[in-house]
Parts: C-alpha cells; sequence; structure tokens
C-alpha cells in the first residue's frame, strides 16, 4: 500500500509540473489581442487604398502608442471618403471580435491636426459626421483607439512554478497522513496460533494470509478449506469430506467448491513451493515442496 502511495503522489507531482510549465508557455492574453488588433488595423489601411485606386504603394507598420492605442502610417498621399473608412474600420473590427467601444481619428502628418474622426459606441450611440464629403489627397496617419481594451499582464512564471510546489507538497502531505491513519487502523496480527505454510503464516483465527508484510484476508469458506489442507499437507482429502464442510449452510455443490479452491490457489500463488492439486475425480491436496 506505501508503494501505491509513493507511486500515485510522484505522478500527481510530476503532472503538476508539467500542467506548470503548459501554462509558462502559452501566451499571455495581451500578445493575442494586441497582435490581432495590429494585424486587423494594417488590413483596414490595404482596402482604404484599394478605394483610392492604390494597389502598389506600401503600408507602413502599424504602431502602438500606447496601452489599447495604435498607428497606422502610409507612405503615399491619398485621398479617402469619410463613409469608405467607416465602413472599412466597422467591418474590419466587427468580423475580427476586437473591442466593440473604439474612436477613429485621421491626423494631418505635418500639423497632426485631426482632419476627420468618428466614434462607436452602441450603448450611447455612435458619433460618425462629415459623411460624403471627400477629404483631398494629403499625407495622413490613421490612429485608433480602444476604448474597453483591456491588457492582461502576463504572468510571472515563478507564480506557476510557487503554486505547483505548494500543491504537491500539500497532496503529498495529504498522502503521508492517509497512509499514516490507514497503517494505524490496522489491527495487530496475534502470531500465537500462526502455521507455517511455506512463505505464508495461516492465522486462522484471524481469517489471514501473510507474506512478508502483506497481509491477505480470507473468506470464512476460504478459510476453512485452507484449515483442512494446513492440517494433511501433501494428502488427498476426498471431494466428499471438503463439501461436508459447508452441510449445516445448505446446498452447495461441487462447482462451488472448484470456484473456493481457484481463489486459494490465487492467494498462495507468490511461493511457488505451494501447489494445491486436483486429483481427478478422488479430491484435492495442498502440496508443499521442501
Amino acid at each position: 500500500m506505501k508503494r501505491t502511495y509513493l507511486i500515485g503522489g510522484g505522478l500527481a507531482v510530476c503532472s503538476l509540473f508539467l500542467f506548470a510549465f503548459a501554462l509558462n508557455r502559452i501566451p499571455g492574453k495581451e500578445n493575442f489581442n494586441e497582435t490581432r488588433a495590429k494585424l486587423v488595423i494594417r488590413n483596414v489601411g490595404h482596402q482604404l487604398l484599394l478605394r483610392a485606386g492604390d494597389s502598389t504603394s506600401r503600408i507602413l507598420p502599424v504602431k502602438q502608442i500606447s496601452s489599447g492605442q495604435f498607428q497606422l502610417e502610409f507612405q503615399h498621399q491619398f485621398s479617402f471618403k469619410p463613409d469608405t473608412l467607416v465602413k472599412i474600420v466597422m467591418q474590419n473590427l466587427a468580423a475580427n471580435h476586437l473591442p466593440v467601444n473604439y474612436l477613429v481619428s485621421v491626423l494631418d502628418c505635418d500639423t497632426r491636426e485631426v482632419v476627420y474622426g468618428f466614434e462607436i459606441n452602441p450603448q450611447n450611440n455612435n458619433l460618425i459626421s462629415c459623411k460624403g464629403r471627400t477629404q483631398p489627397s494629403g499625407c495622413y496617419t490613421i490612429q485608433i483607439a480602444f476604448v474597453d481594451f483591456e491588457a492582461t499582464p502576463k504572468a510571472n512564471p515563478a507564480i506557476y512554478l510557487y503554486a505547483a510546489v505548494a500543491v504537491s507538497l500539500s497532496l503529498l502531505a495529504f498522502i503521508g497522513y492517509s497512509y499514516r491513519k490507514e497503517k494505524q487502523n490496522v489491527r495487530p496480527i496475534n502470531l500465537q496460533n500462526a502455521i507455517s505454510l511455506g512463505q505464508y503464516l495461516f492465522l486462522s483465527d484471524q481469517r489471514l494470509l501473510t507474506y512478508g508484510e502483506e497481509r491477505i484476508e480470507l473468506s470464512d469458506k476460504e478459510c476453512r478449506l485452507l484449515e483442512l489442507f494446513a492440517a494433511q499437507p501433501n494428502q488427498l482429502i476426498e471431494r466428499d469430506r471438503l463439501l461436508k464442510i459447508w452441510e449445516d449452510d445448505g446446498v452447495f455443490t461441487a462447482r462451488s467448491l472448484d470456484v473456493f479452491v481457484s481463489k486459494l490457489r490465487k492467494k498462495l500463488s507468490r511461493d511457488s513451493s505451494l501447489q494445491i492439486t486436483n486429483v481427478y475425480g478422488k479430491g484435492y491436496k495442498l502440496e508443499i515442496i521442501a
């Protein structure tokens, strides 16, 4: 039993450390959101240039200028319609499950003044103005600020390690306590009337076999059968005599006898010098090989 507890505890500890390691390898939530936001915003710029008839100029890398605020820059000047910009932004952000509350500002590259902007906030009504007016060709920077963007700080890897160690130690302490409790509850063995059968000790009054430190419990019928075999080792015991053990218990068939003999064989199997052999048509005998 002790070995079982130790194996179980070792496996549990290994599993917890592997789980902590796996958690540490998972990218933080903020990396996923911010990376996705940059890709989506870059696609906004791509579609905006295509609508302006530009399919060749570069879209510069999207910058994150603060938490939840991103900036889109272009290689060349272009013109746009506010209606088109609003539609492209709303479609792309909605399709990629980014936060629904955001502000869009279009800035002049030189003056840094806001030449156009709008707000999407379903709870407080969207604020979109100046539709239908084409903005002249110029150098523009687009900023998108997500109002409800919440980046989850990346967890310190040590947290997972400390948690794994704490849980592992608690689990081992519980296993040790359970083993100790079980050991305390085991009834003491009285070896005064023990019968030696090979490497086993047979304690009929306690319905018990011992093999080293291992205890093997016997049922009432198994114990009564073994008492007969132990009293006459290496001697044939007729089937009828074995069956008479249970005369007072009602009907007990020969097949039932074979079943209980089979169970005894299994419980004595650790010692190869002990064998319960079947003498066909006559009975059984317990052979003890010296």
